[in-house]
């Protein structure tokens, strides 16, 4: 065995959820190291689209233009649609793009970029700011000790085996992560329930989707077959994916052969037998919905699928698993550079665990709608509005200074928050010095931001100097906009303090005594210094 490699940072795998870790670890200095078993970056059918919050965190990644270039300029809109045939007349529309714009909560449009795309892109970002990302590379032990963790790993062309230290270890290795297995982790919630097909495909399909909305003007769109089928496009034209319920009445096999799987595809698309498709590859896949017990064992934290699974009806898996990666990176960051105490990266459970149960619920309920009425019970919630799950989720406990008498909810309408901590900074159109169309959400970096109101200059000197004192990248913005003291629930002269991940977490009402000691004080706090 080889001399041991130090790294600060491990990240098993390198999926959303292990490249974002690396990229917003990255961004502030910290240069992990990524490995993944696989042999190359996947081109699996998954996932495709990212929500306008995912697109916010992925512009202070400095990816978010990759992303819209991988999407299809012409696709501007989106339908989701319930057909007795998944090329045919339309039983129901269950979202529009007209439903499902945001542009009352952020500046952002929806990318629509595939998962394996995107994957690339984060890739080629998280090299570009330091990263070592190493495909081909399976870790096949670890311990660990108060101070890091010791994985043992295995270079799967050359068998070549080595040792990596590392401080912390992210464990993004998929549901089925053997990390965590080995932890003692276990997952709760409803578990499997179903198994699918899915196939990525190549037809012309534009006279069988001719009056299908969404697919005819070029847009994104998604169809489900009640019960029995999904068909969606691809940012590249005449690509499908097709993901096929597995269920008994189906011929035993069917789907072992490409003969079978393209005469399933033109039965459930209603047509003749003789089509033209070409499968371009297709797998089994289960359907799960489960949440693991603990996010955090020792120095190794649990990430994207490896944390929570849910059903891709909403698309907010590959979605929650960049984001997971903009919540830990961070963390891990300040940690690691030694503007944190080790006790902020438990926030991480505290904040996302009861967010994860939340939407692998809700994604449940979307699976019930829209493909398997048969798996209603008396537990499914009612569906919140796209715009409340991704922008209208709070955090009453974590790395927050809650207002005194705070209600603790778990969600709120995010067009009509006033920015209490534990919620995400609200969005507010500004005019930028140069006259432009701006918002808040421009002033957000990498680091931490405290925006003061119009009367909030005594603000500026005294805390920065407090960040610098305590090594926290902190910058002041004084925002002379009508309706900004109103919309982040503080006076002329108060202050909002906004995390790197863009979530409020202390605020005052108006200026106190001494600003750099309350500062001070609040990061301390905040940072478990």
């Amino acid at each position: 065995m080889t001399a041991v490699e130090h790294h600060p940072v491990l990240v098993v795998g390198a999926g959303p959820a292990g490249l974002s870790t690396a990229i917003f670890s990255a961004l502030h200095g910290v240069r992990p190291l990524v490995v993944d078993s696989r042999p190359h970056a996947s081109t699996a059918v998954k996932a495709t689209g990212q929500y306008p919050h995912t697109m916010e965190a992925l512009r202070i990644a400095g990816v978010a233009d990759r992303i819209r270039e991988l999407s299809r300029p012409d696709r501007t809109g989106f339908a989701m649609v319930l057909a007795p045939r998944l090329a045919g007349p339309v039983t129901r529309t269950l979202i529009s793009g007209r439903e499902l714009t945001m542009r009352h909560v952020s500046p952002e449009e929806w990318g629509t970029a595939s998962q394996s795309g995107a994957e690339r892109a984060l890739a080629e970002r998280a090299r570009e700011l330091g990263a070592e990302v190493r495909f081909g590379t399976r870790v096949s032990g670890l311990t660990q000790d108060d101070e890091g963790v010791t994985a043992f790993v295995e270079d799967a062309a050359t068998g070549t085996r080595r040792r990596i230290r590392a401080r912390y270890l992210v464990a993004a290795d998929g549901w089925r992560s053997p990390i965590r297995e080995a932890l003692g982790v276990p997952l709760q919630g409803r578990g499997v329930v179903g198994r699918v097909l899915r196939v990525l495909f190549k037809a012309d399909l534009s006279e069988p989707l001719a009056h299908t909305p969404g697919a005819a003007d070029g847009s994104r769109f998604v169809a489900f077959h009640l019960g029995r089928a999904v068909l969606f496009n691809t940012e590249v034209p005449g690509l499908y994916g097709y993901f096929r319920n597995l269920t008994p009445e189906l011929p035993d096999g069917w789907h072992h052969s490409r003969e079978g799987i393209v005469r399933q595809i033109a039965a459930d698309l209603g047509l003749g037998e003789n089509v033209a498709l070409d499968v371009v590859e297709s797998g089994e896949t289960s359907i799960a919905c489960a949440v693991a017990q603990r996010f955090q064992v020792g120095r190794v934290l649990l990430a994207g699928d490896a944390a929570h699974v849910m059903p891709p009806t909403g698309g907010l898996g590959g979605n929650t698993a960049i984001l997971d990666g903009l919540y830990l990176g961070w963390r891990l960051a300040a940690v690691v550079e030694g503007w944190a105490g080790l006790e902020l990266l438990r926030t991480f459970e505290t904040e996302r665990r009861p967010y994860a149960r939340l939407l692998v619920e809700q994604q449940f309920a979307n699976l019930v709608e829209r493909v398997a009425p048969e798996l209603r019970d008396g537990d499914v919630p009612d569906p919140l509005p796209p715009a409340v799950l991704a922008f209208g989720y709070r955090y009453p406990a974590g790395a927050v200074l809650p207002d005194p008498g705070d209600d603790q909810v778990l969600v709120e309408d995010p067009a009509t928050a006033t920015g209490r901590p534990g919620s995400r900074a609200p969005y507010l159109p500004l005019v930028a010095p140069d006259g432009t169309a701006s918002s808040t959400t421009a002033l957000f970096g990498a680091g931490f931001v405290l925006l003061t109101g119009p009367q909030g200059g005594e603000w500026v000197k005294p805390a920065t100097l407090a960040a610098e004192r305590l090594g926290v990248p902190l910058t002041v913005h004084v925002v002379d906009a009508d309706g900004f003291p109103a919309r982040y629930g503080i006076g002329p002269t108060g202050a909002s303090l906004v995390r790197p991940d863009r979530f409020v977490a202390w605020r005052t009402a108006e200026l106190v005594e001494d600003p750099a000691a309350r500062v001070e004080e609040v990061l301390r706090t905040l940072l478990r210094r």
